[in-house]
C-alpha cells in the first residue's frame, strides 16, 4: 500500500499485479484481504513453486530431507503452519483457511508454475490441483475441499499452469534434498523468457 501511495498516487495505479516465488505465493494470498480498495485493479497473479494446498504431509509422504533439517535447525512457525499443524484441527490451519479465503478470483489471469522435480514445493501443491495418489489417503477430503475452495469461484479460461522439467544431472546438496529444481526457476532466465514472450498479455 506504500507503494502504490508513493509512486502511483491518487488516480495513477492502472493496474495491479503479483509475480511470487516459493512462500512469496502465500503472504501476497495472505495479503489480498487488506488490499480489497484495489480489487478492481487486480490483474496478473503469477506463482513460482508456490506451496498453496501446504505441503500435504499425509497425501504426498513423510516430509522431504531438506525440510525436516529446515525443521529441527530453525524453530519456524511457518513450517507448523505450511504442514497444517498450526491449529487444532487441520481446518483450523492457516492454509486451510486461506484456502477459503477470497483470492484468485479477483484476477483477470492466474498463472502457477512448477516441477515434477521440486520437492519444495510438491507438483499438486504448486499447481494447486488434485492428484490420483490422494484416493488412498485418509485425509482425502480435506485436500479435494481446499482444491474446490481455491477455485470455484475462478472463470477455468483465466487459469494457466505451465511444468517445467529440468535437466539436473548434477549430485548436488540441494539434488539431494529436493531443493535443485526449486531454485532452478531463479536461475533459468530462458523460462521466464519464453513465458514473457509467447504469453506477453500477461504482463500488459
Amino acid at each position: 500500500m506504500n507503494y502504490i501511495q508513493d509512486w502511483c498516487p491518487g488516480s495513477a495505479l492502472g493496474r495491479l499485479s503479483f509475480i511470487t516465488f516459493s512462500l512469496g505465493g502465500l503472504i501476497v494470498r495472505s495479503a489480498l484481504p487488506l488490499l480489497h480498495e484495489y480489487s478492481n485493479k487486480m490483474y496478473t497473479f503469477m506463482s513460482i513453486c508456490s506451496a498453496h494446498l501446504g505441503y500435504i504431509q499425509k497425501a504426498a509422504g513423510v516430509l522431504t530431507y531438506g525440510l525436516k533439517v529446515l525443521a529441527h535447525w530453525r524453530d519456524a512457525p511457518v513450517l507448523n503452519q505450511l504442514t497444517m499443524l498450526d491449529g487444532k484441527v487441520p481446518q483450523e490451519s492457516l492454509v486451510y483457511r486461506l484456502s477459503k479465503t477470497k483470492g484468485f478470483e479477483l484476477f483477470q489471469w492466474v498463472v502457477l508454475l512448477g516441477s515434477a522435480q521440486d520437492q519444495f514445493a510438491p507438483h499438486p501443491t504448486a499447481r494447486a490441483c488434485t492428484s490420483a495418489e490422494w484416493d488412498k489417503q485418509p485425509d482425502k477430503a480435506l485436500y479435494f475441499s481446499m482444491v474446490r475452495n481455491i477455485w470455484e469461484a475462478v472463470k477455468p479460461e483465466r487459469v494457466f499452469r505451465f511444468d517445467v522439467n529440468f535437466a539436473i544431472p548434477e549430485n548436488t546438496v540441494d539434488s539431494a534434498i529436493g531443493r535443485a529444481a526449486h531454485i532452478r526457476f531463479l536461475e533459468n532466465q530462458p523460462v521466464m523468457k519464453m513465458i514473457i514472450h509467447n504469453y506477453s498479455f500477461l504482463f500488459r
